[in-house]
């Protein structure tokens, strides 16, 4: 083989590899090209849902009035009583902590204002209202909402994000559609977890049927302070652009 046809030939091989090369390049260079006609929309959801689980914290204090001490025993029994006269199962009690405090300092150990709290588990609002009517004649030293959520709330926020996510999707198509393009496959899905929000004023306490803010000032609606859990769901989501 004659030094001209080595050189064709090896010239001809490496031609061959560079058109390869060229046209590798060329596809992947499309292909990354396409990649990135995409739209990128937000999609949200909201709901609003009626709590059947509602968490009450009862503290019972013993007081003393007109020299006469109201003692721990009495105010327990008042308080057991209320529980039944509204139709709650005393199952549905939690012994939350039990304790002595002086009333004032140097008090000797028999003169101590003993103290005892309950957590009381309700299932609606309506329940709650019954409840505190029922407590009203029980001098109570503080009833609280500590605690509302619903048994559902994982599915209820589930449900809500594949409501958010279609929301994302109808708008990108009718936004791709306008221009005349076509939404093609899912690209990228990502939710933003957003806490839920009891629709009552925050530190909200009772004593008796009276509602109190956190400043001590008295509410000036009578209702109980909350009606419904307000959930919301929010998810951005990319999409190919045909």
């Amino acid at each position: 083989m004659s030094m001209i046809k080595i050189l064709n030939s090896k010239y001809m091989r490496f031609k061959l590899m560079m058109l390869l090369m060229f046209v590798t390049a060329t596809v992947f260079a499309q292909e990354g090209f396409k990649g990135e006609h995409f739209i990128e929309v937000t999609g949200t959801a909201e709901q609003e849902v009626d709590p059947n689980e509602i968490t009450v914290l009862i503290r019972l204090r013993e007081f003393e009035e007109n020299r006469q001490k109201t003692s721990l025993e009495k105010l327990d029994q008042d308080f057991l009583a209320a529980l039944k006269n509204a139709g709650i199962d005393k199952k549905r009690l939690e012994l939350a902590d039990v304790g002595s405090n002086l009333g004032k300092f140097g008090r000797k150990d028999k003169d101590a204002f003993r103290v005892k709290s309950y957590n009381l588990k309700l299932t609606s609002g309506a329940e709650l209202e019954k409840f505190l009517e029922k407590l009203d004649p029980v001098k109570v030293d503080l009833v609280s909402i500590i605690k509302v959520s619903h048994t559902e709330i994982e599915k209820l926020r589930l449900d809500l994000k594949v409501k958010a996510l279609q929301v994302a999707k109808s708008k990108a198509t009718t936004l791709i559609t306008a221009i005349g393009g076509e939404i093609g496959k899912t690209l990228m899905v990502r939710e933003w977890e957003e806490p839920v929000q009891p629709m009552y004023a925050g530190n909200v306490m009772f004593k008796g049927t009276e509602a109190y803010d956190a400043a001590g000032g008295v509410e000036q609606e009578s209702e109980t302070p909350f009606k419904k859990l307000k959930l919301r769901s929010q998810i951005s989501a990319q999409f190919e652009i045909k």
